[in-house]
């Protein structure tokens, strides 16, 4: 029978612990930043709606809801993570000319930095263990607390 055991390894706990740390800080700082960009618009008194604005507020909800399913689900959540960071490290590479490799950097690198932590942790062996050492993928599938 297959068992998954949601890596409660003690060195697969802390690489996951601090993935989703790391994912969980760079969309409340992409968050703080919208909600810096509508404040100031809304005390000036002018909330303007362009392009740039509609891609930030995509980015950041798709941030945010890739790290709560990365919360739940580190097989999904780390794909998802590494995917919106190439997609914020190309938004950075393409939007900021004078300062290209800072803007990557602290744009898209650190959800690239979690989803691969969390693939790791699923690589890692502590997923899916089986009790006669073989995978069989036709076997039932039991969930041990």
């Amino acid at each position: 029978m297959i068992t998954i055991n949601n890596g409660t390894q003690p060195k697969t706990k802390w690489i996951r612990w601090i993935a989703l740390i790391i994912s969980s800080l760079a969309a409340a700082f992409w968050l703080l930043i919208l909600i810096d960009i509508l404040l100031c618009d809304l005390v000036v008194g002018c909330v303007s709606v362009t392009w740039d604005m509609a891609l930030l507020l995509f980015l950041v909800v798709a941030s945010i809801a890739s790290v709560v399913i990365a919360w739940r689900y580190e097989s999904i959540g780390g794909p998802v993570l590494i995917i919106w960071g190439f997609a914020f490290t190309a938004i950075a590479y393409v939007t900021s000319r004078p300062h290209q490799a800072f803007s990557m950097l602290v744009t898209g690198v650190p959800f690239l930095i979690a989803g691969l932590l969390l693939m790791a942790t699923w690589w890692s062996g502590g997923l899916f263990q089986t009790t006669d050492n073989k995978t069989d993928t036709n076997r039932e599938i039991g969930i041990d607390s």
